[in-house]
């Protein structure tokens, strides 16, 4: 056996379930935490991305990549914000159908914007010189990339764990779900909370969209996909729970690329399988939302 293929498989591995969470842990806000259901979550991604790539053409992989990784978050953020309040927040009452059915038609919606816009061919940049070396590790050379996706996934873990456990926003956060009119009859705005939630979550994903720029194949079809493995990875970890979705994150990574190995396609089988070995053994996830084992 070639361990040093397998050990680059499993860094590379940890490394793609690192973005994986990144963009599964605002989801596993919205919908875990909050009771939100957004299939566009993955639009939100696939638009980072093709806006990273657009400011690193433009504006060359160093100055491009920062400029990228500091105001697209923010657009999409603000965007998902506008969303929730002209779409989102009239169809809460019609429960997750309603959710579900105005999400899918705004994820269509948003995937032929971004055909018009971008176009249907593929983009692939490359990292900024910053990012583009290798760290040796165990015997092993670590793409500093690499290093930098799992730095940023630690830093978001640890900011949404303090955030969820320790902190004022997080008990409504979770109290929210419980029971909202409480909430709403002790003065707290329901509504702005869900909005804050979707402008957070829509951040993470934009993080994870630049920085997915320089692993390359930035397409129209990255919303679907990668909102398949979000799913896949709050429903693996459990509905809101943070660790148990890096977990997961991390899981799902190692196994798509330790299948490499030995398949040629066939990464969301892969995925599914491995989704469906957790949830025989644990039918809720890994763990469950913060407080509610």
């Amino acid at each position: 056996m070639n361990w040093q293929l397998l050990g680059a498989q499993l860094l590379a591995g940890v490394a793609n379930g690192g973005l994986y969470f990144l963009v599964a842990s605002g989801l596993t806000l919205l919908w875990g935490a909050m009771g939100v259901v957004n299939l566009a979550h993955g639009s939100f991604f696939m638009l980072a991305a093709f806006c990273g790539a657009t400011c690193i053409r433009l504006l060359g992989p160093e100055l491009g990549f920062v400029v990228a990784i500091v105001v697209v978050p923010a657009v999409m953020a603000l965007f998902a914000c506008v969303l929730e309040l002209a779409l989102f927040r009239r169809v809460y009452a019609s429960g997750m159908w309603g959710q579900l059915l105005v999400s899918f038609g705004l994820m269509l919606l948003l995937n032929n914007l971004a055909r018009i816009i971008f176009g249907t061919e593929s983009l692939s940049m490359s990292a900024p010189a910053q990012l583009s070396g290798f760290v040796e590790f165990a015997g092993f050379r670590l793409a500093t990339y690499q290093l930098a996706v799992l730095a940023m996934t630690a830093v978001v873990a640890v900011y949404l764990w303090v955030v969820m456990t320790k902190s004022r926003t997080g008990r409504l956060i979770r109290a929210a779900v419980d029971d909202p009119q409480m909430l709403e009859a002790v003065g707290i705005d329901v509504k702005r909370l869900r909005t804050m939630v979707m402008g957070v979550a829509a951040l993470l994903a934009g993080i994870a969209g630049v920085v997915a720029v320089p692993r390359g194949a930035i397409n129209t079809g990255l919303d679907v996909q990668i909102v398949v493995i979000a799913f896949a990875v709050i429903v693996i970890g459990g509905l809101g729970a943070i660790w148990g979705s890096l977990v997961a994150a991390l899981l799902i990574g190692i196994a798509e690329s330790l299948s490499t190995m030995v398949l040629d396609h066939g990464s969301e089988m892969v995925i599914f399988a491995v989704m469906v070995i957790v949830l025989i053994f644990k039918p809720t996830g890994l763990r469950t939302i913060v407080g509610r084992e």
